[in-house]
């Protein structure tokens, strides 16, 4: 007599819900999480103090840079579709030990996203509230809504959070979109010309443009994400690199275009007004709409769609740990639905704990700056080490499948480039309280390299678990239709 067959809840406690999103969710996500409004309206200021007149080209550039990188990614997601990214990646490439490094360094940067995000969504809508109504509303009481509205949304599911995501995403996108064609229809302040892609007349030399390129690829970052849906994702061998080079082409030609009309909009002659002004966007409304409460309200919806993708993604790396026993193996549990619901519940009370405590300590731009330091620097050496990883990964494992080009030289080419933004994060170091970002990066490195050689010694057999399985041919289309639920763009 045959044992009876596990309850479906049961089974699947270990397991994300497959088929649940498409490549429009995925892309969704990806673009989502890299906030273009709110990057465009941070990063613009420091980017063009560095690039100048050429900021548009400095933002070519990292477009490049950025692409590259995404082919990394994509190779690694065709053989290894993966919830946990960077962590399943290195472990194919360098073994258990360099995975779980990775893994636990890409912990540290994605848990970074939610306090950062939540402190400045917290304080620009108290700002907001108190532009328009008079009505003081503290920074850290609306942190709390949020948390809890978006604790609501992605406790629903990835479909759900890609449908919040791209509702904002589309608000925040067509509104930057009419405000920059409004700029170059008019003719911006003196004309349009071709100065701005033209290095010999922005004078700032290549030193200039690699400052306006660290900035640049700092926009960027959370593109990478789209590879936290491969166990999610239908077709996820397909779907995922779709999604990658499908989100940095679109959202860096997007970015490339906001540099362009910033420019413009200030004129090629009044480069140091633009320089000067902390906030380009909201100058730029008021000059050519008349308005400018309608930017603070794009921001906001950037904010809003970037902590509901990043805050996805971050949950699904500690239940890739969780799950993998390098953290609590209760973070990789799922509910019958599929849904991470202890890591989410986890993630979220610690993200607010920061956000709350930090926030009272050096104030909430002071979180926002701190957390995003260390998740810049964090990221560019995890694309590194990914760049690496996938060189080993083909020449060992996939030999006949390897290309010089693809897995080797384009690579290598990439983390050069990613040693740019890493020098300008760290050289000269960065003042108090974003001086807290290296050391804490530091002392993360050296704690993890411990804690991974102290499983080694004393439980080898765990980090087996963090070993996944490589797609074999056709088991994607083999899945069983039961396992799917309706993908956002279906």
């Amino acid at each position: 007599m045959s044992a009876p067959k596990a309850p479906r809840d049961t089974a699947q406690r270990s397991s994300l819900r497959t088929g649940s999103i498409g490549v429009v969710g995925a892309v969704a996500m990806c673009m989502a999480f890299m906030g273009p409004a709110t990057s465009i309206a941070f990063n613009t200021q420091p980017a063009v103090g560095g690039a100048a007149l050429n900021l548009p080209l400095s933002m070519l550039m990292a477009l490049v840079a950025c692409l590259l990188v995404a082919n990394t990614i994509s190779q690694f997601a065709r053989k290894v579709p993966s919830a946990g990214f960077a962590l399943s990646f290195n472990a194919r490439a360098f073994g258990p030990k360099g995975g779980t490094f990775t893994g636990l360094l890409l912990l540290l940067g994605y848990v970074m996203v939610a306090p950062m995000l939540l402190s400045a969504i917290g304080y620009f809508t108290s700002d907001f509230i108190v532009t328009l109504t008079r009505v003081d509303i503290p920074w850290w009481v609306l942190s709390i809504l949020y948390a809890a509205v978006i604790w609501f949304i992605n406790s629903r599911g990835i479909a759900e959070s890609a449908r919040a995501a791209l509702i904002f995403l589309v608000i925040e996108v067509g509104v930057l979109l009419g405000l920059f064609g409004t700029i170059l229809g008019h003719g911006g302040d003196s004309g349009l010309s071709a100065a701005p892609f033209m290095p010999s007349a922005g004078g700032v030399g290549v030193s200039g443009l690699s400052v306006g390129m660290l900035w640049g690829i700092l926009y960027f970052i959370g593109f990478e994400s789209a590879a936290t849906l491969g166990e999610e994702a239908r077709q996820p061998s397909k779907t995922i690199p779709r999604a990658l080079f499908t989100g940095v082409i679109v959202i860096g030609l997007f970015y490339v275009l906001a540099c362009y009309a910033i420019v413009t909009g200030f004129g090629t002659e009044h480069i140091g007004k633009l320089q000067a002004d902390a906030t380009p966007l909201v100058t730029l409304s008021t000059r050519y709409w008349g308005i400018s409460w309608i930017i603070s309200l794009t921001i906001l919806a950037s904010q809003f769609a970037n902590v509901v993708a990043g805050s996805n993604a971050a949950v699904r790396i500690m239940f890739s740990l969780g799950r993998a026993r390098i953290l609590p193996s209760g973070l990789g549990r799922t509910d019958r639905n599929g849904i991470p619901q202890a890591a989410l519940w986890i993630y979220m009370a610690f993200s607010l704990a920061v956000t709350l405590i930090v926030g009272a300590i050096i104030g909430p731009l002071g979180v926002y700056g701190l957390a995003g330091t260390v998740l810049g620097i964090v990221m560019v050496i995890v694309y590194i080490l990914m760049n690496f990883g996938v060189t080993r990964f083909y020449r060992r494992d996939h030999r006949a499948e390897f290309s010089w080009l693809k897995h080797a030289i384009i690579p290598s080419v990439g983390s050069l480039i990613m040693l740019v933004p890493l020098y300008g994060q760290l050289v000269p170091l960065p003042p108090m309280p974003n001086l807290i970002a290296p050391c804490l990066i530091g002392a993360w490195i050296v704690g993890s390299l411990i804690y991974v050689a102290s499983i080694n010694r004393r439980s080898p057999e765990r980090l087996a678990h963090v070993m996944p399985q490589e797609a074999s041919p056709g088991a994607e289309a083999a899945r069983s239709d039961e396992d799917r639920v309706p993908a956002l763009d279906e």
